[in-house]
């Protein structure tokens, strides 16, 4: 072999150690660039998908009273927990509010938002439109409709598609009245989550 040709051969040699130099250079730069890039877009995707498998809170029971506090007359309380939205917790929110009240040997727990569109039910005194006769009453301040102290509805048509929501209610040895508070859909005739 002359000398030109080992020179040839050399630079051949060479130059086909550089090529797989850079191939090999550009495989572990492009291998890096894609778990870069897929690390970013998994975290996205866990961040944008989240809420979508986060479980509600309905369902839950609270304390909400002692026995000892309740009458035949409703009292407002709040429900309060921490409360979630898509990616944020705010501890010890007020989650919603029920009418609590005794009936007899019962405790009755009476969802304070209206079936109707979900306003704010209030208590107080109002014309009963059964008996005309002026009566503590719950009533919708939205749409006006009466309903007794059960939850029951007065009113002969009524906007609001059903009874105020009940709610089960669970007392401790100690006294402690509990509430299972959940939400329920407005707008229809039946009670459903």
């Amino acid at each position: 072999m002359s000398k030109k040709d080992q020179s040839q051969s050399s630079e051949g040699s060479a130059s086909k150690c550089e090529d797989r130099r850079q191939f090999m250079k550009l495989g572990v730069a492009g291998g890096l660039g894609i778990c870069a890039v897929g690390t970013t877009i998994c975290a996205g995707a866990r961040a944008v998908l989240a809420p979508a498998f986060q479980e509600g809170q309905d369902g839950k029971s609270y304390r909400v009273a002692a026995l000892a506090e309740l009458t035949e007359k409703p009292i407002k309380v709040s429900i309060i927990d921490d409360k979630r939205d898509a990616w944020t917790v705010l501890p010890n929110q007020q989650i919603g509010s029920v009418y609590l009240r005794k009936s007899g040997e019962e405790i009755l727990a009476i969802h304070s938002l209206c079936p109707h569109a979900g306003c704010m039910v209030l208590l107080g005194t109002q014309k009963n439109p059964k008996t005309g006769a002026d009566e503590e009453l719950f009533y919708c301040p939205c749409h006006v409709a009466h309903f007794d102290l059960d939850g029951g509805r007065l009113d002969e048509v009524s906007p609001s598609p059903r009874d105020l929501d009940t709610l089960d209610t669970e007392v401790d040895d100690q006294g402690n009245v509990f509430v299972k508070f959940q939400n329920f859909a407005f707008g229809i005739p039946e009670k459903r989550s």
